[in-house]
This record gives structure tokens, C-alpha cells and sequence, in this order.
């Protein structure tokens, strides 16, 4: 039986109005949306005749790349089967490449578009440059061979190709091009002011980042959480939360990345009054936490931290779905306050779940065990990382099980460790030990370590007093003077005594001899009077 073929629409769909284009791509959109193969889509455009649009064909390669359904083999087909493709079309297969497949591939894309001689235009420019920051970030002389080719091209100037530039530097290292970029630019976007305040925070940069920060025009809240995350990246938890205390006077709301970074600061300053608040405002608004196991996993994490293990462990139970984070985090918070059995205990219940067990996992559970003096289950569980679960101990690890040794009174042990790790030891794992010699009267140990930290670091004066006061507990004075008279001699200087406190919400720093405090003068009045009281009760 002979079947005579549909006929092929005898019109170009460039004749379409603009209306009836946008009519027939959101017909395509709502088709790829219920249907499951991508070959059913295509075949409706080339029966209707409308894969020869350049839109049409620029579209259904995008959806070629999109989530849950990407098929980046399909988009080539679809895109080789063109005649001519045109720039929206490279540009997909640019971009789609470079956040689906490979992005080394994007790259290749944009150089065969140059070979065919299709003109790139702005946005081209910006997807190669961020193909290039994705899959080559480490390859320098390709991005500057790209942004030699934008300025020939006269593109630079252009805020979305500046913007992907600054990106790219700030990738690869690089914040002098990047600042250089930006410094240059005669037209700056909110994009350009946070990409280089979150760059400069990522890489502990906080002075760089808060220049340009109070230097904005107007701030988005991007910018208010890229300055907050800085602070917390490098350890400024202080500074973090008076910055958003600022943002909230301004009457900017918070969103969940946000709150997320400022439990981070409240957990690891143990400012518990300020996590209590964010954990309100997160009800009050109804985000969700315990569908939401980032905020879930910060909220137990900032809890734990604080010593607030009930209430860690009710919202721990109350989140839907837990992840390997949410586990570790729990057990690191039992860790910090020598709850090691219920960390242990937590530990089996992630592996009786089937969970991942990961290099933090393994970090926090053996530190749980060095804060409960739990030597043999400790020990164990370091043995058990390669013989069970194939998991590399790594320096962090060697380190925790030292200090794990040495707090049990087993320096020798925890010495042993160290020097036979397959790596360098870091200088604050030999300062452990040398903290846990001086506990447990070990001069020996004490004094081998502490000469070695003195040659690595001859002008840490916490060193020479570490010694000193392990020689002086021994009834060795004039090793003790010894020691003392080589750290005036060498200059060598102890770092500064600081600590924090949160009374009534407020964070309240403190640093030896500073009287910057608006009550300092009421604060040494009352130290004085304890001083005095002590001497009555011969205490001092």
C-alpha cells in the first residue's frame, strides 16, 4: 500500500509576526515540558518547518542541555543537522556545554564558530570567558588569549563581558587583573561591585572587600550577604554579626544564604542569644528548616556549638531528609563538649541509615573521642577509615589522632605519630602536643618539641613561655630563665590574650591592655577589687 507523505508547510517561519514567534516557542517550551524525548520535539519542527528558524533551532538546543533532561550528544545532532547555524545557536552550544558537558568543549565551539566566520557578538564573548573560567581556570594563557580577542573586537567595555572577565580573573587567582578590570571600567553594575566584594572575601581579603563595599552606590542583598560571608570566611564572626545587625536596621530582609552565614558566626562565637533570634525570624516567615537541611543543618550546627545539645538534637530528629553534613555536624557539636558517647552513638545510627561516611565524618568522631578520653574506640576508628571504608587518612587526621594520644597522657605515642605521618606535620599539631606535655608534666617530650617549634617559629613568643613554665613545673629555674632571656633577646613576641562574650544579644570583645570598651574604666575598677579580694583570702 502506498502512503503518500504529509507535505511540508509551504511557508519560512521568518515570515511569522513577532507575536505568532513568540506564540510557537512557547508552544515548543509547554511540548519539551510533557514530553520525555527530546526526538519527539525535534520532529514537530522539522515536520511544521520551523527547524530552519534560527530561533526556533537556537531554542531547541537549549532544551537539549536542561536539567532532568539534558542530552548534550542530541544538541550536537540537532545542531549539525543545521545548514547555518547562526550566533544564537553557538552561543547555546557554548554555554550549554559549559554548565552541562564539558566545558573545555564551549571553548572548542567558540573557536569553530571563528573558522566558519560567524561574527560573535557581546553575550558570545561572556560565554566563552565563563566556559574558559569553568573548565580551564588553571590554563591562564587561554583566558588572556580570549580577552586579547575581546579587545580586538572592542568588546571590553561592555558591563556582561567585563563582568565574566573579572569572574574569570578572580578564578584563577588573579585579583590584580581583576581589580585592574574593574578599576577601569567606566560603567560598574551591582554584578561588578559584588563579584569583586565576594572574590576579595573568598580569599580572606575582608579591608579590600569593605572598601569597596562602603563605596557602593546602592547595595543589593547579594552585597550585604557577600560582606557578611567575607567576615565569617576569615574569622571576623564579630564583625559578621554587626554587620548584619546594620542591614537589619536598614530594613533589609534577610534570605536563607544569609541567615545561613550568620549562624555560622553566632555558632563559632557561641553568641546563643543571636542564634535564638535567627532561628525565631526563620518561624516567624516560614521558611521551612526542616525541609530545608542547609538552614536545618546551620540552625543544629549553631545550637551544638552553644551547648544547647537538647534542643540540637530535637531539631536534628525534626529534618525531613539528613544528609552527611547534618550528621557530622551534629556529632561535631557532641564532640566540643566531651559528649562522645552520644557522638558515638550518633556515629552508629549514621552508619546503621546507610549514610556516606566521609574524611569530616571520621575527623569529628575521632575528635569526639580525644574530648572524652576515649583512647582504643578513638584509635579503632582512625585504623578502621582505610581498612574499611578505603578512605586516605589525611594530615588532619594524623593530627586529631595525636592530639587524641596526647590529651590521654600518651606523648610518646602522640610523638611517634607525628614523626612517622606520611606528611608534614603542621606547626599547631607539635604546638598540641606541646600544650598536652606541659599538662601532663612531660619534660621530655616537652622540651624535644618545644626546641623544634622554636627553630620553626622564632618569633612566636608563646612558644618560649610554653617551655619556660614546662621547665619551671619541673624545678629546672634556670632552664626556665634560660628560655625567657633567648625570647628577649630574639624580639620574640606573644600574641595578644583575646576573648568574646554576648551579654543581653550584644558581642563584647576583649583584648589585653585595650581600653577601647565604653566601660573599660568600670572594668578594670571591679578587676581591681577581685584582685584585692583574692589578696584578703590569700587566693593570689
Amino acid at each position: 500500500m502506498h502512503i503518500t507523505p504529509t507535505p511540508r508547510p509551504n511557508f519560512s517561519y521568518s515570515h511569522f509576526s513577532r507575536q505568532m514567534r513568540k506564540l510557537i516557542l512557547s508552544l515548543l517550551e509547554a511540548s519539551f515540558n510533557r514530553c520525555t524525548d527530546l526526538r519527539v520535539l525535534h520532529g514537530h519542527t522539522i515536520v511544521l518547518g520551523i527547524i530552519r528558524d534560527s530561533f526556533v533551532a537556537s531554542r531547541l538546543v537549549e532544551f537539549c542541555f536542561k536539567s532532568g533532561r539534558g542530552d548534550p550528544h542530541y544538541a550536537r545532532v540537532v545542531f549539525h543537522s543545521l545548514d547555518l547555524p547562526d550566533v544564537y545557536t553557538w552561543n547555546a552550544m557554548i554555554i550549554g556545554h559549559a554548565e552541562r558537558d564539558s566545558p573545555n568543549s564551549g571553548v572548542s565551539y567558540y573557536f569553530q564558530m571563528l573558522a566558519r566566520r560567524v561574527p560573535p557578538d557581546n553575550y558570545t564573548f561572556a560565554l566563552v570567558v565563563k566556559a574558559c573560567m569553568m573548565g580551564s581556570c588553571e590554563d591562564n594563557e587561554l583566558g588572556r588569549k580570549i580577552h586579547g580577542q575581546i579587545l580586538k573586537q572592542g568588546m571590553e567595555d561592555l558591563v556582561v563581558v567585563r563582568n565574566s572577565l573579572m569572574n574569570m580573573y578572580c578564578k584563577m587567582g588573579q585579583f590584580e587583573d581583576a581589580r585592574l578590570l574593574f578599576n577601569k571600567s567606566l560603567i560598574l553594575d551591582l554584578v561588578s561591585w559584588n563579584s569583586m566584594i565576594s572574590a576579595y572575601g573568598k580569599q580572606g581579603d575582608v579591608e579590600s572587600a569593605r572598601e569597596l563595599f562602603d563605596k557602593m552606590p546602592q547595595r543589593s542583598l547579594v552585597s550585604w550577604s557577600a560582606m557578611i560571608d567575607g567576615y565569617v570566611k576569615s574569622g571576623s564572626f564579630v564583625e559578621a554579626l554587626r554587620l548584619f545587625s546594620e542591614m537589619q536596621a536598614l530594613g533589609v530582609k534577610p534570605d536563607v544564604v544569609t541567615l545561613v552565614t550568620v549562624l555560622k558566626a553566632c555558632a563559632n562565637l557561641g553568641a546563643l542569644d543571636q542564634g535564638r533570634w535567627v532561628h525565631l525570624y526563620i518561624n516567624r516567615i516560614k521558611i521551612g528548616w526542616e525541609r530545608n537541611v542547609v538552614l536545618g543543618t546551620a540552625l543544629v550546627d549553631m545550637y551544638a556549638k552553644c551547648g544547647c545539645i537538647d534542643v540540637a538534637f530535637e531539631l536534628f530528629d525534626g529534618i525531613h531528609v539528613k544528609d552527611a553534613i547534618l550528621w557530622n555536624a551534629m556529632i561535631g557539636g557532641l564532640a566540643m563538649h566531651g559528649h562522645g558517647r552520644e557522638a558515638l552513638e550518633i556515629f552508629s545510627r549514621m552508619r546503621r541509615h546507610g549514610m556516606m561516611l566521609n574524611e569530616t565524618t571520621f575527623l569529628t568522631v575521632i575528635s569526639a573521642c580525644a574530648h572524652s578520653g576515649m583512647v582504643a574506640e578513638g584509635v579503632e576508628i582512625f585504623e578502621s577509615m582505610k581498612r574499611e571504608y578505603g578512605i586516605e587518612p589525611k594530615i588532619e587526621h594524623y593530627g586529631c589522632l595525636a592530639d587524641l594520644l596526647g590529651r590521654a597522657g600518651l606523648v610518646h605515642e602522640a610523638e611517634e605519630v607525628l614523626c612517622n605521618m606520611p606528611m608534614k606535620p603542621l606547626v599547631s599539631q607539635w604546638g598540641a602536643l606541646m600544650a598536652a606535655c606541659k599538662t601532663h608534666n612531660n619534660v621530655e617530650v616537652g622540651e624535644r618539641v618545644g626546641k623544634r617549634l622554636i627553630l620553626i617559629e622564632p618569633l612566636d613568643g608563646g612558644r618560649y613561655v610554653l617551655l619556660s613554665n614546662i621547665y619551671a613545673a619541673a624545678g629546672r629555674w634556670e632552664d626556665a630563665r634560660e628560655t625567657r632571656r633567648a625570647m628577649e633577646e630574639r624580639g620574640a613576641k606573644k600574641e595578644t590574650g583575646c576573648s568574646v562574650i554576648e551579654l543581653d544579644g550584644t558581642i563584647h570583645e576583649f583584648i589585653v591592655g585595650d581600653t577601647t570598651h565604653p566601660q573599660s574604666r568600670e572594668i578594670y575598677e571591679m578587676l581591681s577589687e577581685l584582685k584585692r579580694e583574692l589578696k584578703t583570702v590569700g587566693a593570689e
